[in-house]
């Protein structure tokens, strides 16, 4: 996240009645459930591998490298080198519909101040002090979950893993080299670390995040947000959602730039845990992480994104030729 202000100001609150599912919905999102809850340790154990080894914007060798092949052994097509070290992964559902994107960045920041995680960053002068860890661990953990439910989804699911947020390009560098070429979702989605509590997760409806000099900032539709809200608190019920008040000071992001393209709702996940001593503010020194967020984030995605999926029929604009696969 670029330039990240030390205060967050949210108004908690609630967003009138969850969506209510059909039985084919429910049984979805409850084998989501249950397959993101028998592999929680995959997926802590990613975000660990991916903390111990931080990469700088522009840098994101491995980081691309591990994304791409498990993308691959998921069964998605995969994409490489979009942008610099994009990965783009596709999921194609069982029955027609829309193409719906998810966004999680994968760069790393300097900080030459101890790493209070057990598994400590190897890499001398770098670390993951912004949750871009737990993003990538959130975005595999949520292809994973909805592979496995794959047969049951209209449409299509783009996975976007963006080098490069730190500097606010990466989202551009992938647009202009073809992010969307072959078709542009009706929706984009993703989601970034605060300091709320574990367990709980804020947005608003228009500017979320306001631009600066090299960021673009954050706009989310009103009419998408009112929609995935309704369907994320049908998943993680009421209480785990908090509507934020304004867009905080001093924070932006380059999320806007995919809203440019098509409709977007981001998210703040919350990874803090005060009854630990655990502070999940970004940036900070002594930035930690409740691992329990992983699984959360990955349910709260989960039910935005095939929300979106059930929400809508396929767009004609949409039918092209698949992504090409490039190693």
């Amino acid at each position: 996240m670029v330039h990240i202000a030390t205060l967050f100001m949210f108004a908690a609150g609630l967003f009138g009645a969850p969506a209510v599912f059909d039985q084919v919905s429910a049984d979805v999102h409850k084998r989501i459930a249950a397959h993101v809850q028998s592999n929680e340790a995959e997926f802590i154990a990613v975000r660990r591998d991916i903390h111990r080894h931080p990469e700088l914007s522009g840098s994101e060798v491995r980081t691309a490298g591990l994304v791409a092949e498990r993308l691959k052994v998921l069964g998605l097509t995969v994409r490489t080198s979009v942008g610099g070290h994009g990965v783009v992964g596709v999921l194609t559902g069982g029955r027609p519909g829309p193409l719906v994107a998810y966004r999680a960045d994968m760069d790393a920041v300097t900080s030459i101040q101890p790493d209070p995680a057990a598994f400590k960053s190897e890499v001398p002068g770098v670390r993951h002090i912004c949750g871009h860890d737990v993003h990538v661990a959130i975005g595999l953990g949520l292809a994973s979950a909805l592979a496995s439910v794959r047969r049951d989804l209209p449409g299509r699911v783009m996975f976007i893993f963006q080098p490069s947020e730190e500097r606010a390009s990466g989202a551009r560098a992938m647009l202009d080299d073809g992010l969307f070429k072959d078709a542009t979702p009706v929706a984009v989605f993703g989601l970034h670390a605060s300091p709320l509590e574990v367990g709980r997760i804020t947005s608003k409806a228009g500017q979320m995040m306001f631009a600066n000099a090299i960021a673009p900032g954050v706009t989310n539709d009103a009419a998408l947000y009112k929609s995935a809200i309704r369907d994320l608190m049908a998943v993680v019920g009421n209480d785990a959602f908090t509507e934020l008040n304004a867009p905080p000071a001093g924070f932006s992001e380059d999320f806007g730039d995919y809203q440019k393209r098509t409709s977007g709702v981001f998210f703040f996940l919350g990874l803090s845990n005060t009854a630990r001593g655990i502070r999940a503010l970004p940036h900070s020194a002594d930035f930690n992480v409740d691992e329990e967020s992983i699984s959360f984030g990955i349910r709260a995605m989960a039910a935005v994104v095939v929300g979106r999926l059930q929400r809508a029929p396929a767009i004609t604009s949409e039918v092209r030729a698949p992504l090409s696969e490039t190693r």
